[in-house]
């Protein structure tokens, strides 16, 4: 029976639906703080990787119900007592078998790169700009068929089966690296293969100087014709504009294959005059490949990529939070339990709120905690005590920073900086002067505004209208009670810190999992993984202990079309 679904599918919506593939590494013990963690493959340039064709996701043999029937004839549902149920029209919708040919890529590539090229800038001008590309092979090594065996289908069986294949590359590099702390440990980037014909040639001359003949093809040239069974082409997939900062990234490479999943959407509704396929969203696969680059201290465009793995990044931020938290009372001399305790709160008191779920990723980073501290403090009967407080709590440096806000806030300024102010403030429905009586307590309802504006932009503009080049010292405060929570969670339990002294993140991440396995009681290890990570650690831990460490590349159903 010919597969219904086969046509082309347009894409919208991210599925987080994977089926891990890849190479084991070894598992990470303790590294020295800058070493590479032992199992990476750190990839030379010309360095070609295989990706052998998907055979374990993809299936030419799928069973369904047809729900335009199942759903649809809700009035033509009935029990024969004669025949099989399966005889009537309804029943016939059930459990139908959908075969069609599937055909998989072998896909090969090598290692992430950047270049310096001359791109049109218009006027006839040219400008030079950074771009990232990936030079990689695809081959057609065959696709695979349902028959039936000796001519009989209910003895179903899958043979090879030779296709020519066209490849319509879809390569986007997407990047969930936090770079700001406005940002938060996680935001999204995503990058879409861009056709740059300028960086073709010299891309070709770099990368096979050897063999100045060889075909290569970028996205566009790369979909003109069938690949013939057993032929193999070379192509570029390039990126521009790419942020520099980022160190974590994979590429998302479609359309090596054409194996779906497809699922009735839960709030499709059925009639017998639905159209077929209506209410269904499909997941077409991917290929995931992780990789990772040590920092931007030397030249970008020709220094050595990594292959990372799932939860690489995840786990290298968390752990790397654990080792300021551990060190964070020699470096500020804080003692946090005991300026809670003089604020009359907890670390508890101290969690981030959840965000709103409509917000997922977007959401902007809570200000609550430090609202909540600042409050506290303007409740104390006088500056000696409240000095000490927040010498506990947050540290030495947090007393400059907090007097720099509150003078922005409520002290002297320009005329210009001054009218931005006034504007800011009396949006939130005060003024300056009556901020000037109580200016702790002024600055606690501000920040607590602050976190009422959930769009990070317009938090950003009204916290540079309000306090002008102090509204970092907000990032900082906040930061630093992020810390001294962690530290008062630590500070629960009587474990010897001295080996993260010199430790490195992924040091730091085990231990901190040993810390958080060892409890019991999930509400408990919920509550420690949010105290000493913040609203992001949860999700951030799910990813860091749900991954595989070895895995550095996925085959993943991911994409959705729309209604």
């Amino acid at each position: 029976m010919p597969h219904r679904r086969a046509a082309a599918l347009p894409v919208v919506v991210a599925l987080a639906a994977v089926a891990a593939l890849g190479c084991a590494l070894p598992a990470t013990v303790a590294h020295a703080q800058d070493a590479p963690p032992t199992g990476f493959r750190r990839l030379a340039p010309g360095v070609l990787t295989v990706i052998p064709s998907d055979r374990s996701a993809d299936d030419p043999l799928q069973r369904a119900d047809i729900p335009e029937i199942t759903r649809g004839f809700p009035d033509r549902v009935w029990q024969p007592r004669q025949s099989p149920p399966g005889s009537t029209f309804v029943g016939r919708g059930a459990n139908r078998d959908f075969l069609r040919d599937i055909w998989c890529l072998e896909f090969a590539f090598k290692p992430p790169r950047q270049i310096d090229v001359d791109i049109p800038a218009g006027e006839l001008r040219m400008r030079r700009k950074r771009v990232w590309y990936l030079v990689y092979r695809v081959r057609n090594t065959g696709g695979r068929r349902v028959v039936g065996e000796g001519g009989d289908m209910t003895k179903l069986v899958t043979e090879p089966v030779q296709l020519p294949v066209r490849f319509i590359p879809h390569m986007v590099l997407e990047s969930v690296e936090g770079l700001s702390a406005s940002e938060g440990a996680t935001s999204y980037r995503a990058y879409l293969d861009r056709l740059i014909p300028t960086a073709v040639d010299a891309i070709r001359a770099r990368e096979f100087g050897a063999t100045p003949d060889q075909p290569v093809f970028d996205s566009a040239t790369m979909a003109a014709t069938e690949i013939p069974p057993g032929g193999e082409r070379w192509g570029i997939a390039t990126w521009e504009d790419v942020d520099p900062r980022i160190d974590f990234f994979s590429v998302y490479v479609r359309g090596l294959t054409n194996a779906i999943r497809w699922r009735t959407r839960a709030d499709a509704t059925f009639t017998p005059d639905s159209v077929p396929g209506r209410g269904e969203e499909y997941a077409l696969e991917s290929l995931r490949l992780d990789f990772w680059r040590p920092g931007d201290d030397r030249d970008e465009a020709v220094e050595q990529v990594s292959i990372g793995h799932a939860g690489l990044y995840e786990t290298r931020t968390l752990g790397s939070k654990l080792l300021a938290i551990a060190a964070r009372p020699a470096v500020v001399k804080s003692n946090p339990p005991l300026g809670l305790e003089a604020l009359g709160l907890t670390w508890a008191d101290l969690l981030d709120p959840p965000p709103p779920a409509a917000e997922g990723d977007d959401a902007p980073r809570s200000l609550t905690p430090l609202a909540r501290v600042v409050d506290r403090l303007a409740k104390l009967p006088d500056a000696p005590a409240r000095g000490r407080a927040v010498r506990d709590l947050l540290g030495d440096l947090a007393i400059g920073q907090l007097e720099e806000a509150t003078r922005a806030l409520v002290g002297p300024v320009d005329p210009q900086a001054d009218a931005a102010r006034r504007a800011g403030l009396t949006a939130l429905g005060t003024t300056p002067e009556q901020l000037a009586g109580k200016p702790l307590a002024g600055l606690a309802a501000v920040i607590g505004a602050l976190e009422k504006v959930r769009d990070p932009a317009r938090r950003d503009a009204l916290a540079a209208a309000l306090f002008g080049p102090a509204a970092r010292r907000i990032d900082d405060l906040a930061d630093e009670v992020a810390l001294a929570r962690g530290e008062a969670v630590l500070d629960e339990f009587d474990l010897d810190r001295r080996p993260l002294a010199t430790a490195g993140p992924l040091t730091g991440f085990d231990f901190a999992r040993t810390l958080i396995d060892g409890e019991a009681d999930a509400d408990r290890r919920a509550r420690l993984v949010a105290g000493l990570f913040g609203a992001e650690g949860p999700s951030l831990y799910a990813t860091a202990t749900g991954a595989g460490e070895g895995i550095d590349h996925a085959w993943v159903f991911r994409y959705e079309t729309p209604e």
